[in-house]
């Protein structure tokens, strides 16, 4: 053995046992990386802009709005898609996955992402874009994007933090909720008051619909099983726990429900309207950084 290999063996077998172990992931929960280390830092975000995008966009249709459309549209797909195909990586491979839409969620997501550009496309040159058919349609499609993330992820049932039955009510309140506050600050912006302070009612149905489905995903995943819940016990560990009780805690729960109450009765403020956004993207992104950080296998044995 020359002198390199020796150097590469006391490194990655130290004698303290500290080492590589390979066989630990057959014994014991493993924390899922491809996801969110290194590149998989790319698909937490494309999710994150996909999902909101299509979550303006939804919102948008209630109120005929076409600048909400127009601008939920192209944070889905300008944000979300180049950023979702800096993950992809080799184009030459990834178009592949387009081929697979009867078996692979998501490959039926690049579908329905390429119906949703189109279709949005035209709902927004058309200008009577917004017949009840047409909101329908995008309605569902955007729906579908929403979840589109949290659906891939839930489908890999050896990451039982995934599995959740609760995971895809949150991911679609999550994108509701965020589109809406998105819409509200467009709103607020553009100087029409009626409207903003008509929409505080259903953030604050948003925002308390969104919080039970926090709870119930940290109270069924600890109680899922006992691979579940050491997901739950990593997001209260070391630096995540920081991220949890600031982003979680502080973030997506404290100051919006500060900001709600006092806005309630629709005596609404843009500012206040936008530091709630703020606080509300911040902690959102929290919740899923830290879904996706914590996940583990179930060990094989």
């Amino acid at each position: 053995m020359n002198e390199n290999h020796q150097n590469l063996v006391e490194t990655m077998f130290p004698s303290d046992g500290s080492g590589i172990k390979p066989y630990e992931w057959m014994i014991s929960p493993t924390r899922q990386r491809q996801w969110i280390d290194d590149k998989g830092i790319f698909l937490w975000l494309a999710f994150f802009f996909s999902e909101i995008g299509a979550g303006l966009y939804f919102m948008s249709l209630f109120y005929s709005f076409r600048p909400g459309i127009v601008v939920g549209w192209l944070i889905t797909l300008v944000l979300g898609g180049i950023i979702h195909m800096l993950y992809l990586g080799n184009p030459k491979r990834a178009w592949r996955m387009i081929m697979r839409p009867g078996t692979s969620e998501l490959s039926r997501g690049i579908w329905i992402i390429g119906v949703f550009a189109a279709l949005g496309f035209l709902q927004i040159i058309i200008p009577g874009g917004f017949n009840m058919l047409f909101n329908f349609i995008m309605g569902i499609l955007c729906l579908l994007i929403i979840s589109h993330g949290f659906a891939t992820m839930n489908v890999i049932r050896a990451l039982p933090a995934w599995s959740s039955t609760i995971v895809l009510p949150l991911s679609i309140i999550s994108g509701v909720w965020v589109g809406h506050q998105l819409l509200q600050l467009m709103f607020a912006l553009s100087g029409n008051a009626a409207v903003v302070s008509g929409m505080e009612v259903w953030a604050a149905t948003f925002f308390l619909i969104y919080f039970l489905c926090i709870v119930l995903y940290a109270f069924g995943t600890w109680h899922m099983s006992g691979v579940a819940k050491v997901s739950i016990q990593k997001m209260l560990e070391g630096d995540l726990k920081r991220v949890t009780l600031i982003g979680t805690g502080v973030l997506a729960v404290v100051l919006p429900l500060i900001f709600t109450l006092i806005m309630w009765g629709g005596s609404t403020h843009g500012f206040l309207i936008f530091l709630r956004l703020a606080s509300v993207l911040a902690g959102d992104l929290a919740i899923r950084y830290l879904i996706m950080k914590t996940a583990v296998y179930n060990p094989l044995i």
